[in-house]
C-alpha cells in the first residue's frame, strides 16, 4: 500500500482531535480550543513515525506514550499530577478502544483500503472522503454528548434560592453528584455559584473583596460570614471563597428543601452556558432541617 504523508498528516490530526474531545467529555475538563488544535497537530504530524522502521516493539510504545503525555500536556495544560494522570489515562482509554475498531475493521473490512501500523491509522481512501467521514462521526459523537447531557441537566436541575442579610436571590443549579466540597472547619456542605448571579447581596465593596480575594482586607461586615474553602479539580488544587447563609431554598421537580448549614462558595466565571449558575453539593438536600412535597411540576 503507498502511503501519501498530507493524507496521513491530516487524517491524524482529525483524529487526535476527537481523542481530545472525547477524553475532555469522560475526565469533565474545560479546555482551550486553540491549545486543543496545537495538541491535534503534534497527533497528526506524529503519525510520521510510520515511516520509520522501529525494530525494537518497546521503544515503539514507548515513543507513543511520550507523545501522547506531550499531546495531554499541551492541550489540557493541568496544574497538577493527579489532573494529567486522570487526563493521560482517558486519553489512553480512548486511544485504546479506537486501535481496537481499528484492528477489527483491518481484519474483516476491506483489509487492502486500512493500515494501523505503530499506533497509528491510514486508509487508503481519497482526503475528501476521509474528512467527510471522520466529520460525520464527529457530529455524530456530539450529538450523542448533547443528548446525555439535556438529560442529566434536566433530570438535576433545581432552583436554588439564597436567603443572606434580610436580601434573597434566586439562580438556576443542578443537583452536582460530583460537588463533595465541604467547609474544612465547620464541615457544611458547599454550593458553588456564579458571583455575578449573587452579587445582589453584597455592597461594592463586598464585591470587590470577593473578586481579587485579599485576605487583608475583609470587610468589617463579612468577617463573620467568610469561609475559605480548598478544591481540588482536574485543573489542580485551589481554594474558593464563600459566605454563610442565613439558609438557602432548593426547589426541584417535586420537593423543596430548606437548609440553614451550608456554605455558598462563589467562583467570578460562568459555570455553563446560561442552563445553570450554580452547583450543589447532594448532601445540602440530604441534610435539610425542612422538606415539602409538591404536585405540580415547577418546570
Amino acid at each position: 500500500m503507498t502511503v501519501y504523508a498530507d493524507v496521513l498528516v491530516s487524517l491524524n490530526i482529525l483524529i487526535t482531535y476527537i481523542f481530545l474531545v472525547c477524553t475532555r467529555v469522560i475526565c469533565k475538563m474545560a479546555t482551550n480550543r486553540f491549545l486543543v488544535a496545537v495538541g491535534s497537530f503534534i497527533g497528526g504530524f506524529s503519525a510520521l513515525i510510520i515511516f520509520f522502521d522501529i525494530k525494537y516493539p518497546a521503544l515503539s510504545i514507548l515513543i507513543k506514550l511520550l507523545t501522547a503525555a506531550v499531546i495531554v500536556g499541551v492541550s489540557f495544560l493541568p496544574r497538577s499530577i493527579r489532573g494529567f494522570i486522570k487526563l493521560y489515562s482517558g486519553f489512553l482509554t480512548v486511544s485504546v478502544i479506537f486501535g481496537g475498531v481499528m484492528y477489527f475493521l483491518e481484519i474483516t473490512i476491506n483489509p487492502e483500503k486500512i493500515m494501523y501500523y505503530n499506533g497509528t491509522v491510514y486508509f487508503d481512501m481519497s482526503l475528501a472522503y476521509l474528512v467527510g467521514s471522520v466529520l460525520v462521526i464527529y457530529g455524530l459523537f456530539l450529538l450523542v454528548q448533547y443528548l446525555l447531557d439535556k438529560k442529566v441537566s434536566n433530570e438535576n436541575l433545581c432552583e436554588l434560592k439564597i436567603f443572606f442579610r434580610n436580601t434573597a436571590v434566586s439562580l438556576p443549579s443542578v443537583i452536582d453528584t460530583g460537588n463533595n466540597l465541604t467547609d474544612g472547619l465547620t464541615g457544611r456542605p458547599v454550593a458553588v455559584a456564579e458571583l455575578s448571579e449573587v452579587a445582589p447581596l453584597f455592597d461594592f465593596k463586598e464585591l470587590d473583596f470577593l473578586k481579587k480575594g485579599n485576605y487583608e482586607s475583609i470587610p468589617e461586615a463579612l468577617k463573620k460570614y467568610i469561609r475559605v474553602v480548598p478544591c481540588g479539580a482536574v485543573t489542580g488544587e485551589g481554594i474558593l471563597l464563600g459566605f454563610i447563609p442565613e439558609k438557602v431554598e432548593v426547589k426541584t421537580k417535586t420537593r423543596v428543601y430548606i437548609n440553614d448549614y451550608c456554605v455558598i462558595a462563589v467562583l467570578n466565571k460562568q459555570l455553563s452556558e446560561g442552563e445553570y449558575r450554580a452547583l450543589l453539593n447532594e448532601k445540602i438536600l440530604q441534610n435539610s432541617r425542612e422538606e415539602k412535597r409538591i404536585e405540580s411540576n415547577v418546570f
